[in-house]
């Protein structure tokens, strides 16, 4: 059965969690998309019945064939139907999806969508557990909502502390953070919370280890989640 969620490693080796793209979503992208393109095949046919140019079959067909690459180039793995409904392409392992990524899931786009009516994409996509048709599989691409799945507010971050202002302040060289850093460290604590893997208890590892070098610690602290969670305590406790 198809995963809804998926970890992506980000280039900073931190692991965000997204929601896959779901069969509805997609396929309404695609008719979004289709829907331009139509629009755009009338507004020539109008201008050739007033005189204006004349009107091939062969470019009309090559002008749904290259719609997709173009746009989803120009918008880095994103169509206008994509961009609508809040999806994009990814690699699942981290690191920008490159053009001949976007190649790769193009060239088959007539096996996967256009010669079986769509049946093969559909039916690869809701058996496979990434939620991948064949150009992703080949790709290495997964179709992801952009909006993160877990986010946190600096209402979260109040709360916490709130369940803890009993806790002695262990690291005052805190107070140069951004609040972004706060943010961003709770998001991952959260993450490694909720959908605990081996990816994540890394980028705890990696996150507790940079937050030592940068507050030039003698030793490291043992428990990393403990240590990023005083991290966040002490923030608040000296910036509110």
């Amino acid at each position: 059965m198809a995963s809804k969620h998926i970890d992506i490693i980000t280039s900073q080796n931190v692991v965000i969690t997204y929601d896959l793209a779901d069969f509805g979503n997609r396929f309404l992208s695609n008719i979004i998309d289709l829907g331009l393109i139509y629009l755009f095949n009338y507004l020539r046919q109008i201008l050739v019945l007033a005189g204006i140019g004349e009107f091939f079959m062969v470019e009309n067909i090559m002008l749904i064939w290259i719609y997709h690459l173009t746009i989803i180039t120009f918008f880095k793995g994103r169509t206008v139907g994509m961009r609508a409904l809040g999806l994009r392409i990814m690699k699942p392992m981290g690191g920008e999806v490159a053009f001949s990524d976007l190649f790769l899931r193009w060239i088959v786009r007539p096996l996967d969508i256009t010669f079986t009516v769509g049946a093969l994409g559909s039916f690869l996509m809701l058996g496979s557990e990434k939620r991948q048709r064949l150009g992703d599989m080949l790709a290495g691409t997964v179709v992801v909502r952009s909006k993160q799945s877990v986010h946190f507010s600096l209402a979260d971050i109040l709360s916490f502390h709130n369940k803890n202002t009993n806790s002695p302040i262990k690291y005052p060289m805190v107070r140069h953070f951004q609040e972004s850093d706060m943010l961003f460290i709770k998001n991952l604590l959260q993450n490694q919370a909720g959908y605990s893997s081996r990816v994540h208890y890394e980028a705890i590892i990696d996150c507790a280890l940079h937050m030592g070098k940068i507050l030039q610690l003698e030793s490291q602290p043992a428990d990393n989640k403990a240590f990023l969670q005083q991290i966040v305590n002490d923030y608040i406790v000296l910036t509110r």
